[in-house]
């Protein structure tokens, strides 16, 4: 039945004359806004790009064959024994592996992550990164590994699905939320059984610090009953990954890995013959380059400088590889490194990685800057001096024939506050190790890879962070002058405690003596250079003293300008 349509409603006064009225009427029906699939809702939140299968991970770098065997072959074989023996297992339920910048971490996991796949025990995957757009971020972690988890077990396409359709926008809320709303209420819908390894790489790599400590909580949720999921984890150690996995509840089921502890000069050296001779047998000037080249002692120089991470020789093989240039002219561009270089050189790619590192938030920039130049000289003053006892390196607690340098000596010799060298390098643990001796009582300090001794003594390479070797001689200089001067104070009066250790008075007089009489170094005058205060603090430690004649011609070479010098370093 047609509506009554009523016109000229309230009308007055209207007068109408052989006019005919059509009427029509338009029905206008609202529909619903339309409801996005769940499914879709899920997979706009996934990183695709984070998994081992991902168009980012084929056209990665990939372990060569034949290399990293023994390390992948103990992360499988930790996969597999706690994938079938969850309950009865003797190994813990995470395992950390920790590694240096550039030591091929992400290629392992990547290899771990396929073998997993292979045996049926991977549940999910996920890499982190701070070169693909939107990997160095935490937010789509949970719904990649349940896109994962539906995968590996259907059943539970369903309640995910209907879980995101009565909560359309909960992947703007909390990562703990959406895990026990998406995993840890549908646990009755996931049959583990030998499938429970989630791989984990890059945790360094997520940039927010709040995050990661965050998704170590949620991976910890990950592995208690009822979820009983098994977690391997690669990251460099940086203070608050280590300082996590040091303290409960981590501590207790973490087994850690260090991959540094796996020799691989070997794999290393044949490495770069490989591909050395890969390179002489395509390149377009093949009948150019002799058959021997480059030769045994170049590959043992390029493989002693790789210090076991493959970021060097990997960075190396892809300079000298160009089909425009001669390779024999780019190794020698790379052995024997000249300052006229119009490009940004052959270690770009390493360089870049060092930039990052060596910038930590929260820093003091010119201490760090400061103390890596002293390290690298210092170590090498050990080596020249001919003993180390007196020159800041120690026997290395137990490691039979090495010498190491401890923070606490460093802290005692340039009067720092106990402390400042472990603070002011804690987040250089990549790069750098600050581990404990075998014996537990000290912490020694180790550069992990020799090419950043490279990078930082090149002022093409570190810029801001380059010091050349002459101003640090002047800063380690000034600090056994400072050494001497405040022990002869106490010496005169030794009612006053001028908080000076016979440590650091032992080192400066060594260190002190090389400087002057070897390499005729200048640096700041000891009290108008006072032969008594340098006969003092020598004859305190047992040191021989100079003769008379050789000191005074050396204190009168002194320029009278360096006094300005001094405020640079004190």
């Amino acid at each position: 039945m047609a509506a009554n349509i009523a016109l000229f409603t309230n009308a007055q006064q209207v007068n109408i004359q052989g006019s005919q009225f059509t009427t029509k009427q338009t029905t206008i029906i609202q529909s619903p806004a339309a409801v996005l699939d769940p499914l879709e809702i899920l997979h706009t939140h996934c990183a695709t790009e984070a998994t081992h299968t991902s168009n980012t991970a084929a056209n990665a770098p990939k372990c060569k064959q034949g290399t990293r065997i023994k390390a992948i072959a103990d992360l499988i074989a930790w996969a597999k024994e706690v994938a079938a023996n969850h309950r009865s297992s003797s190994q813990p339920p995470v395992l950390w592996l920790r590694g240096p910048a550039g030591s091929g971490k992400t290629c392992i996991m990547r290899e771990v992550a396929r073998i997993c796949r292979q045996e049926e025990v991977l549940v999910g995957d996920y890499f982190f990164s701070t070169r693909v757009p939107g990997l160095d971020d935490a937010g789509p972690f949970v719904a990649t590994i349940v896109s994962h988890l539906i995968a590996a077990f259907p059943a539970l396409h369903d309640p995910v699905c209907e879980t995101i359709r009565l909560h359309p926008k909960m992947f703007e809320q909390s990562l703990e939320w959406q895990a026990e709303e998406l995993i840890s209420n549908n646990m009755a819908y996931i049959s583990l059984h030998s499938r429970r390894i989630l791989v984990v790489d890059g945790l360094d790599e997520c940039r927010d610090q709040k995050q990661r400590a965050r998704l170590l909580r949620l991976l910890y949720l990950l592995i208690t009953p009822p979820h009983s999921f098994r977690i391997v984890i690669a990251s460099r150690p940086e203070l608050d990954i280590r300082t996590a996995f040091d303290l409960p509840p981590l501590k207790a089921i973490t087994k850690v890995v260090h991959l540094e502890a796996y020799k691989v000069s070997g794999e290393i050296y044949q490495y770069l013959s490989d591909e050395f001779f890969r390179i002489r047998e395509t390149h377009p000037a093949k009948q150019h380059i002799p058959s021997e080249w480059p030769g045994q002692l170049t590959l043992h120089v390029l493989t002693e400088k790789s210090s076991g991470i493959w970021a060097y020789p990997s960075t190396v093989v892809k300079y000298v590889d160009s089909p425009r240039r001669h390779p024999v002219e780019l190794l020698d561009h790379i052995l024997k490194p000249t300052s006229t270089a119009t490009s940004r050189g052959p270690f770009a790619e390493l360089d870049d990685l060092y930039d990052v590192i060596l910038n930590p938030p929260d820093c003091d920039i010119p201490l760090m800057k400061r103390l890596l130049h002293i390290i690298i000289e210092i170590t090498h003053l050990s080596f020249r001096l001919g003993t180390y006892r007196n020159c800041l390196l120690e026997d290395g607690g137990g490691r039979v024939g090495e010498r190491v340098l401890y923070p606490s000596h460093l802290d005692e010799f340039l009067s720092l506050q106990k402390g400042t060298v472990e603070m002011t390098l804690c987040d250089l643990h990549s790069i750098l190790s600050l581990s404990a001796t075998e014996d537990a009582q000290q912490t020694a300090i180790y550069f992990h890879h020799k090419s950043l001794e490279d990078y930082l003594c090149s002022p093409e390479r570190a810029g801001r962070l380059y010091q050349s070797q002459e101003d640090t001689y002047f800063d380690i200089g000034a600090a056994c002058a400072h050494n001497m001067e405040v022990w002869n104070r106490k010496l005169i009066n030794p009612t006053v405690d001028y908080q000076a250790d016979s440590r650091a008075l032992e080192h400066s007089c060594a260190i002190w003596r090389y400087l002057v009489f070897q390499k005729r170094c200048f640096f700041p005058p000891i009290l108008d250079f006072d032969a008594r205060i340098v006969a003092r603090c020598f004859s305190f430690v047992g040191w021989p003293l100079p003769e008379r004649d050789e000191f005074i011609d050396f204190v009168d070479s002194f320029h009278k300008d360096i006094v300005s010098r001094v405020d640079l370093f004190w």
